[in-house]
């Protein structure tokens, strides 16, 4: 188990190295494939997320209050909207801070992935105090994908963590992009590649820490410890979905097929949870 976690967390860095290695040549792969992987990993985290992490998160809380269940029902939701709002909260603070959409002032534009971050570097001529600001923000968008991916790995513990595999799959391909659109923005802002490699490279450090944490902390058996991980991550992973994918999918990477392409993810994240 340890060691396909510990593949999966490198993985997902290696996936943000190739992705800002590509930036640098500009090549750009065709619009229907890239439509395909970015909807098709957001299905995959649609179905883990509500048909595994959130039922973890209430089987554990009605596990350990199982005298009063709804109690414990009510304690599990209450730390996934805590959560939630917690992370939105400082996705809005970052708004503000970074001016987003100050010159055109529409406020309902979808933000792109660490689109705050990139105008918080670009916007900045010292490159110490933007390196700074950039990885502040950066935790903001990493924390969430971190936790839940070291949390997922501890989901119906088997031989092959098939879970936890098809959620690293689903990070894989987002942080490819991720890295392809952070390290592009630096480039086009003149910035040098050296520059815009390592910041692009250090936006991984929150995601890698987090998950670590996620994961030790999840392979305790006490199932009160269990509840509140599972919650958090639950929480976090719901601000990443509503806030970062499905904005970016229906605004950046919208097709006619779209639908098909993150039903396809849905069916393939039910089909692992369920078979494996």
């Amino acid at each position: 188990m340890l060691y396909y976690f510990i593949f999966s967390i490198f993985a997902t860095i290696i996936a943000t190295l190739l992705g800002a290695l590509i930036s640098k040549f500009n090549n750009k792969m065709p619009k229907l494939l890239e439509s395909f992987l970015q909807n098709f990993s957001v299905g995959i985290v649609v179905g883990l997320l509500f048909f595994e992490m959130i039922v973890e998160a209430i089987e554990n809380s009605t596990s350990y209050f199982s005298e009063n269940k709804i109690i414990g029902i009510l304690i599990s939701v209450g730390i996934i909207l805590v959560v939630g709002l917690l992370f939105f909260a400082l996705h809005e603070l970052l708004h503000k801070i970074s001016n987003h959409h100050k010159k055109d002032n529409d406020d309902d534009e979808a933000c792109e992935d660490h689109a705050h971050t990139s105008e918080l570097i670009t916007n900045n001529d010292n490159q110490i105090v933007a390196a700074i600001l950039f990885l502040g923000a950066i935790s903001i968008h990493n924390i969430p994908e971190g936790l839940s991916l070291g949390t997922i790995f501890n989901v119906n513990i088997t031989s092959i963590p098939y879970v936890g595999i098809t959620f690293s799959i689903a990070l894989f391909i987002h942080n490819f992009f991720i890295g392809y659109t952070m390290c592009s923005s630096f480039l086009k802002s003149n910035k040098k590649f050296s520059f815009s490699l390592l910041m692009t490279l250090l936006s991984s450090a929150p995601a890698f820490l987090f998950s670590i944490i996620g994961y030790f902390v999840s392979v305790n058996d006490s199932t009160l410890f269990n509840m509140i991980v599972f919650s958090i991550s639950s929480g976090t992973l719901l601000y990443v979905l509503f806030i970062e994918l499905l904005p970016q999918i229906f605004y950046k990477y919208k097709s006619k097929y779209s639908f098909l392409f993150i039903l396809i993810g849905i069916l393939v994240s039910i089909l692992i949870i369920f078979v494996e």
